[in-house]
C-alpha cells in the first residue's frame, strides 16, 4: 500500500468516526438515551462494523461524544479570554449545549467518577480566566467562583424537565435567567 493510499484510508476513517459523533450527538438528543445504535450507523452513513470497530458500547461512544464536548468548551473558552463578557457567553454556550446533548448525560449515568471529574476539573479550568476578567470588568459578581459556575450548571441539568414535557422551554428559560442573576451583573 502507498503512503498516499495509507493517508487516504486513515482521512476516510476519521471521517467516519466524526460523522459517527455527529450522528450520535444528534440522535442521542432527539430521540434520548436508548436510541439504537444500529441508528447511529445508519444516519452516519457507516456499516454497523465501522461504528463497533470505533465504539465497543453505547457507553464509549457518549463517553467520546462527552469529551468532544469539554474539548469543545475549552476552545471557546479560549476564544473569549479578551472579552470582558467572556464568562457570560461562555455559560451560556454551555447551557445551549447541555440542552441539546441532554441524552447523552443519561447514557453515562454509570461512568467512572474518576473520569467524570477528570473533565469538570477541566471545565472549572476553562472559566477560570474568564471569570477573573468579568469580575475587573465588572460583569461577574465579585464571589462567584469556577466552581459556583459548575454548580449551576449542574443545577441546570437537573432542573430541565425532558424534551416531551409540557411548557418545557418556559421553565428552561426560567431556570437559565435565575442562574444567570446569580453569576453575573447583567452588565
Amino acid at each position: 500500500m502507498s503512503t498516499d493510499t495509507g493517508r487516504a484510508l486513515r482521512r476516510d476513517a476519521a471521517r467516519n468516526r466524526e460523522r459517527l459523533l455527529e450522528a450520535a450527538r444528534r440522535l442521542f438528543a432527539e430521540r434520548g438515551p436508548d436510541v439504537p445504535l444500529e441508528d447511529v450507523a445508519r444516519a452516519a452513513a457507516v456499516s454497523r462494523t465501522t461504528l463497533y470497530r470505533n465504539f465497543a458500547t453505547r457507553e464509549e461512544l457518549a463517553a467520546t461524544v462527552f469529551e468532544a464536548n469539554v474539548d469543545r468548551i475549552e476552545e471557546r473558552a479560549a476564544a473569549l479570554l479578551d472579552r470582558p463578557g467572556g464568562a457570560v457567553e461562555l455559560f451560556g454556550y454551555v447551557l445551549d449545549m447541555q440542552e441539546r446533548d441532554r441524552g447523552i448525560v443519561h447514557v453515562l449515568a454509570g461512568a467512572d467518577i474518576a473520569w467524570f471529574k477528570g473533565l469538570a476539573a477541566r471545565t472549572t479550568r476553562a472559566f477560570e480566566p474568564l471569570l477573573a476578567r468579568g469580575k475587573e470588568a465588572g460583569t461577574v459578581h465579585p464571589e462567584v467562583e469556577a466552581g459556583d459556575v459548575l454548580t449551576a450548571l449542574r443545577m441546570a441539568e437537573a432542573a430541565t424537565p425532558p424534551h416531551d414535557a409540557p411548557d418545557r422551554e418556559r421553565l428552561a428559560r426560567r431556570v437559565r435567567a435565575m442562574l444567570h442573576r446569580t453569576l453575573f451583573t447583567g452588565r
